[in-house]
């Protein structure tokens, strides 16, 4: 295993292109990327333009198709902010027709958010659960929450066939008597090309969605790539 690789940004489209010129120097391959965004508000539009005109040369999925899998962020703002009924309803309005498609376990992120699976059978909405707990913190600041994304024991030993994002941890401190949340995020196998500027997108906007509804001040996200790498289309 190789030492950690540390990048960090403002802006998470410059720190993933860091990441991806680190990765050419690696060979393409390489475990433990730590990327850190220190300001999940900034959206590079002049980066996501020159990438989308990229991806839909070579026929990829496009970065904002990737980041709603995280985060669909255009059902909680058209006229459903503040209203997580109607913003649910849509969404898995949305998601039950994509479900009658053919796919894998891809694109269920949000989705195990907000109903994850329980042993029981039952479901448990982990998002609203942790954003309840921080609108009642009044101590034991320093806390950090976690969102679980595989099935234990189901697909959470699996090579091939399950989720790549492990688990969200939702970190909660202090400064200057207000509450500040970060994210770390962690991924088991992570596409530089086909997925991580998408998910470094998503989980900026799931974390500005997350202090919207808890007052809370925003923080920074961190995303840990336990094994990063770019398969295709590797040319300068």
């Amino acid at each position: 295993m190789n030492d950690p690789v540390l990048i960090f940004d403002d802006d998470f489209s410059k720190a993933w292109a860091k990441a991806i010129l680190q990765l050419k120097k690696d060979a393409w391959k390489s475990w433990n990327y730590v990327i850190t965004i220190k300001n999940p508000t900034i959206e590079n539009k002049e980066a996501i333009d020159k990438l989308n005109v990229f991806c839909k040369k070579e026929g990829l999925l496009l970065p904002d198709t990737v980041q709603r899998t995280i985060f669909p962020k255009h059902f909680y703002i058209e006229k459903r902010m503040h209203n997580k009924e109607a913003f649910y309803r849509a969404y898995n309005h949305f998601y039950s027709i994509t479900r009658d498609k053919k796919h894998s376990v891809w694109g269920t992120y949000f989705k195990r958010m907000i109903s994850y699976q329980t042993k029981d059978g039952s479901e448990y909405d982990q998002l609203d659960s942790i954003i309840k707990r921080i609108k009642s913190i009044k101590s034991n600041y320093g806390s950090a929450n976690f969102i679980v994304i595989p099935q234990v024991g189901v697909e959470s030993n699996k090579i091939m066939g399950a989720p790549c994002l492990n688990y969200i941890t939702v970190q909660v401190e202090k400064q200057q008597e207000k509450r500040v949340v970060s994210l770390l995020a962690v991924y088991r196998n992570h596409d530089y090309l086909k997925r991580t500027f998408g998910n470094y997108w998503g989980l900026c906007e799931l974390l500005k969605y997350i202090c919207i509804e808890s007052g809370a001040e925003l923080g920074t996200v961190t995303c840990i790539s336990s094994h990063a790498y770019v398969e295709d289309n590797k040319t300068d």
